[in-house]
């Protein structure tokens, strides 16, 4: 048998095709303590991929990754990892993709746990854009950061008359603390940031805060972002009274 030519992406389309055409929503099997709402883990999603991508031939490996400093032009200093994936299919065909992923240290949360974090949440989106698997589920799409859609026609949500309460300016608070540290609402260093802003503002943790001290920290959290401020140190801030 000759020896098959790489065809690139030409020869991997096909294949992903097939394997996008397979793909079925992942189950939401973790939950987010702090928002009160499920989500799927990266470990979720990254089995999920792997079994379709296996059925197709096709297969993903990490090829090298390299951490990108902060810029000192960019008012965004959050260190990156960007990483090299390989995506090649059992015939001999292969592509080379590049990601990168924010690494946002934090309190328990040191620089190298910071850093497998964000390689692992890097590939799990990575590996959602590569097989547009859909984050289709109702408990989603009523997120405040998400976009409801119907019919394959994305529209915003009609505001619902009800008596304002605690959840809404809740996860508002969480969308917008989401949107400043550049996180998805569903990852865990968005509920830690929440809560290192309530304790700088010396808010209530425990699930007492009330909606008119959410509103409040959603303005704060508008400021920060109107001001271009980093939020690294918020990320890492210590507790009030900590050593």
């Amino acid at each position: 048998m000759s020896e098959q030519t790489n065809q690139g992406w030409e020869g991997i389309i096909p294949h992903l095709l097939k394997a996008q055409m397979a793909v079925e929503a992942v189950e939401k099997a973790s939950k987010n303590d702090f928002g009160g709402y499920k989500y799927a883990s990266a470990e979720d999603m990254i089995t999920a991929s792997r079994e379709v991508l296996h059925k197709n031939g096709l297969i993903v490996t990490r090829n090298g990754w390299r951490l990108l400093g902060r810029s000192e032009e960019d008012s965004w200093t959050t260190p990156a990892v960007e990483a090299v994936y390989i995506l090649a299919h059992k015939d001999g065909h292969s592509v080379v993709c590049a990601t990168q992923y924010p690494v946002c240290e934090g309190k328990g949360r040191p620089a190298d746990k910071a850093l497998n974090a964000a390689l692992t949440t890097g590939l799990s989106y990575f590996l959602r854009d590569l097989l547009l698997i859909p984050r289709c589920d109702v408990e989603v799409d009523q997120r405040p950061d998400t976009i409801s859609r119907s019919s394959g026609t994305r529209k915003t949500p009609k505001p619902v008359t009800v008596n304002k309460s605690p959840v809404n300016n809740k996860q508002k608070f969480m969308g917008l603390v989401a949107s400043w540290i550049n996180r998805d609402v569903s990852e865990k260093i968005v509920a830690q940031t929440c809560i290192n802003i309530l304790e700088l503002n010396s808010l209530p943790t425990d699930g007492t805060a009330t909606s008119t001290q959410f509103k409040d920290m959603c303005n704060w959290v508008d400021e920060q972002i109107a001001d271009k401020v980093d939020p690294s140190d918020v990320i890492q801030a210590p507790v009030p009274g900590s050593a």
